[in-house]
């Protein structure tokens, strides 16, 4: 029979498969829409981000990583005090607080503005709005926090290597996803 720590890696495993997945599914979806040729392309794209949005997937999968994050701490004689642990931690909300209050908001922006809108090519509205820096930017940011946290979670560095990590690797996403979509690449 598996030790309750056990169990806790193999959640926390899990719970960081799924939110690998979500984010990748978020940026395929969003990259899907910012070079779909037709209104018809957006909507079909906007309706799997509907699907994430409606059923929480990255905020349930990061409160499953908190809490199973947490257990481990307590479980494995961890301490919090350890910058790896509580800067990731505290990564990890702040990237939920961004996809709550920066991209989802914006995204289903693009998908109620795809509804009603004619068939046909994308209308310059609707470009606008996938081609938005902030947009961009806060997508790549929280990719970028993601690879940033799982660094930590492996190689548990000293606390400004902790810190230095998920600073860098965060403003490098925000930076490349703002500068890509201001340049029309991307």
């Amino acid at each position: 029979m598996p030790e309750g720590w056990q169990v806790g890696i193999f959640i926390h495993v899990l719970a960081v498969f799924a939110l690998g997945g979500g984010l990748a599914i978020s940026f395929a979806t969003f990259e899907m829409m910012r070079h779909a040729r037709t209104v018809q392309e957006v909507r079909v794209w906007s309706g799997l981000g509907r699907i994430l949005s409606q059923y929480q997937v990255l905020p349930a999968t990061a409160l499953v990583l908190l809490l199973s994050g947490g257990y481990l701490v307590s479980e494995l004689n961890e301490e919090w005090s350890d910058l790896w642990i509580s800067f990731s931690a505290l990564a990890l909300v702040a990237a939920s607080g961004v996809g709550l209050l920066v991209i989802t908001p914006r995204m289903q922006a693009i998908g109620r503005a795809a509804g009603p809108a004619p068939d046909g090519p994308v209308p310059a509205g609707i470009m606008a709005q996938l081609r938005d820096p902030v947009l961009f930017g806060a997508i790549l940011a929280n990719d970028f926090t993601s690879i940033a946290i799982v660094w930590n979670m492996t190689i548990q560095p000293g606390s400004a290597g902790a810190v230095l990590s998920i600073v860098i690797l965060a403003g490098l996403g925000a930076a490349a996803g703002y500068a890509l979509s201001r340049s029309g690449r991307g």
